[in-house]
């Protein structure tokens, strides 16, 4: 009976909020303690009529709300409350619908508009179960937590999102995309469980998020061209790293990619640092990243950029990793095992390199590889003046050319 009441009084309030000036929301009142029930239905009709009606606010108090996964549709904010958890079942079956398996928060079809998810609250994936279940087979699908595709203006903010049963956040082929104040905190152990993975979006902003996982902290990818240019005008600031393997481009980057801007963000203790990584059969051009004003302590690897991240997949014609135009500046980088890695192929040099006024210091030296167009300036590495031959190295005599100011 109480299902019912709370269903009904949610379609009316949001009735009231698409037809009066005063913002009322649609609520969902608190959960008793312990209820096990899905409220997976109760949620989606909410949903359902907001989207009939032309847009509304579906909010969640205090309390769990344990569910399946929940289809968005367009003029949709979902507000999630200080003290509310939209919990996803952690009985694996509950997350397949029909013969299905969905993501916990997912769109199908499209095009939708203006879509935000927000609150002080938590979206929790009960990642437990499908993390062991792919420890002990490789080859099981699991879920992503936040999967939206095909949406122009999406805003995700004001959250913790955690244990995810494999990625976190993944707005595909998404326009204008803010991703703001969410906090990602997943245990390092929890396999393939990527923070925020925007891929094949145009005009994303991650900005004030703290992201601690069991794989890339970030990571932008550009795997196909589907009328947006490939993956293009990424914008990372004020963020911070913990556990996690970085923030990364690829591996994926046949698509092609064009302007990366990451300022202000701290790493600490993350295994990489900044990284482009990409492989024979997987490549494509990434051009024009900038990345400045960055704090790294304890990072394992600062910088890579690798062209054989991965064995070759076999294509015909080969899809070869190519970049230019990388940029970095005021780096402050300590307690790392290397001073950073690059790695591009004979075939296809990294182009266009260039690092100014940064302090880098590792265990071992920086190492350069087919690398076409290497430009330093107020460099220090390793606690000297960055030198080619010294502190900067190859392995592959000849393979770096067009070195300036070092």
């Amino acid at each position: 009976m109480v299902n019912w009441f709370n269903k009904i009084l949610i379609l009316i309030v949001c009735f009231l909020y698409v037809n009066t000036s005063n913002g009322a929301d649609s609520t969902l009142a608190p959960v008793t303690a312990g209820d096990t029930t899905l409220k997976t239905t109760l949620i989606q009709n909410a949903i359902n009529y907001c989207n009939k009606s032309g847009g509304g606010t579906i909010r969640l108090t205090g309390g769990i709300y344990r569910t399946g996964p929940i289809r968005i549709l367009s003029n949709i904010t979902l507000r999630i409350d200080s003290g509310a958890t939209l919990l996803g079942s952690p009985i694996m079956s509950d997350w397949t619908i029909g013969t299905t398996q969905r993501n916990l928060l997912y769109t199908t079809g499209g095009p939708f508009v203006n879509v935000r998810i927000t609150g002080k609250g938590t979206i929790d994936g009960s990642g437990a179960p499908w993390w062991a279940a792919y420890n002990a087979d490789k080859t099981i699908s699991r879920p992503r937590l936040i999967y939206l595709s095909n949406i122009t203006n999406l805003t995700i903010d004001s959250l913790s999102v955690l244990n995810s049963p494999s990625f976190h956040i993944v707005p595909n082929t998404c326009r204008n995309v803010v991703i703001d104040h969410i906090t990602i905190n997943t245990i390092k152990t929890s396999p393939n469980t990527d923070g925020i993975d925007p891929s094949q979006c145009y005009n994303v902003l991650i900005t004030n998020c703290s992201i601690s996982t069991g794989d890339d902290n970030i990571a932008i990818k550009a795997g196909g061209n589907v009328g947006l240019g490939g993956t293009q005008d990424i914008t990372v600031t004020n963020c911070t790293f913990g556990a996690g393997h970085g923030l990364s481009i690829g591996s994926e980057t046949f698509g092609g990619y064009n302007n990366l801007r990451v300022s202000g963000c701290t790493f600490k203790n993350t295994t990489n640092g900044i990284r482009i990584k990409s492989s024979i059969g997987n490549g494509g051009m990434v051009s024009n990243t900038y990345y400045s004003n960055i704090t790294m302590t304890g990072v394992t690897n600062p910088i890579v950029v690798d062209w054989n991240y991965a064995a070759a997949v076999t294509t015909i014609p080969p899809k070869v990793p190519a970049g230019t135009n990388i940029y970095f500046n005021n780096l402050n980088i300590t307690g790392s095992a290397n001073a950073g890695i690059f790695n591009g192929v004979a075939s296809s040099p990294i182009q266009n390199v260039v690092i100014t006024n940064s302090n880098i210091s590792g265990k071992k030296v920086m190492t350069m590889n087919y690398v076409s167009g290497v430009t330093f300036k107020n460099v220090i590495v390793n606690n000297a003046v960055a030198k080619f031959g010294t502190n900067v190295t190859t392995a592959t005599a000849g393979s770096v050319t067009g070195i300036q100011g070092f």
